[in-house]
């Protein structure tokens, strides 16, 4: 059985997960405010724009060489990590649920695809995952070449890559729920003793940025939204008895 091991420092681990849970968290909440965003179409593609961010400022140093990666208009990085001499990159858990039911749908091979097959080739998934028959992508004759113009900033560390992994995570509303790092095999199975839970890190603190109502007296920020009251639900609100119409007193009166 080939059992495979992320090794990698508590401390680096620590500085990975709070570079995502930042982003995600109080980066993004901040960057909302100081815009003063009314609506939040970008948040998402923004997060990513944090955390590669933070990711540069907190592991750019003799541990690690970070790399930008373009994917067409699309920029990421990645992580070369000098003592295990493994690459990392960082995926929702969403997305790679999505990358995995469709990879036989797809044609050209998605970056994960391409990183599997050059770094994790050798890898072996759990006998139940076994794929009997891999698929086949249509630009997998041009891995060696998309694979070097995709770590082209790595330089010379890609001659000595061992394995990539994959660092997943996922989020409730501002919040980072669970992060885990895994390395995946060329059919996108978990390999076998691959999967390391780094949710153990997550900051339990709550939010430094508080919301702020910018207009207590805006019709947004008050319940009844700027309505006025008709006479009879003021009647009704002051605990008045309506008065009665004419009509309705002659009626009554006859």
């Amino acid at each position: 059985m080939h059992t495979n091991i992320i090794s990698f420092s508590p401390d680096l681990i620590a500085k990975i997960v709070r570079c995502v849970e930042d982003a995600v968290g109080d980066d993004i909440q901040a960057d909302i405010q100081r815009n003063d965003l009314q609506t939040r179409n970008s948040v998402p593609a923004r997060i990513w724009d944090l955390l590669n961010t933070n990711v540069i400022k907190t592991l750019d140093t003799e541990d690690c060489t970070i790399a930008k990666a373009h994917r067409g208009p699309w920029e990421m990085l990645v992580i070369f990590e000098k003592s295990s001499q493994c690459i990392l990159t960082f995926m929702r858990e969403k997305r790679f649920t999505e990358l995995c039911k469709r990879q036989r749908q797809r044609k050209r091979m998605h970056y994960i695809d391409m990183m599997a097959r050059q770094f994790n080739q050798d890898l072996l998934a759990d006998q139940r995952q076994l794929c009997l028959i891999p698929h086949e992508f249509s630009d997998e004759e041009r891995l060696a070449e998309l694979v070097q113009t995709l770590l082209r900033d790595l330089g010379s560390n890609v001659d000595i890559v061992r394995h990539h992994v994959l660092v997943l995570f996922d989020t409730v509303g501002y919040r980072l729920t669970n992060i885990r790092a895994v390395m995946v095999t060329p059919s996108l199975d978990i390999a076998q003793g691959s999967e390391h839970d780094w949710s153990m890190y997550i900051n339990a603190d709550e939010s430094i940025v508080v919301e702020k109502v910018s207009d207590p007296a805006a019709p947004e920020n008050n319940p009844g939204r700027g309505l006025s009251l008709t006479a009879k639900a003021m009647a009704r609100k002051k605990g008045k008895p309506e008065r009665r119409t004419s009509e309705t007193s002659a009626q009554k009166d006859g």
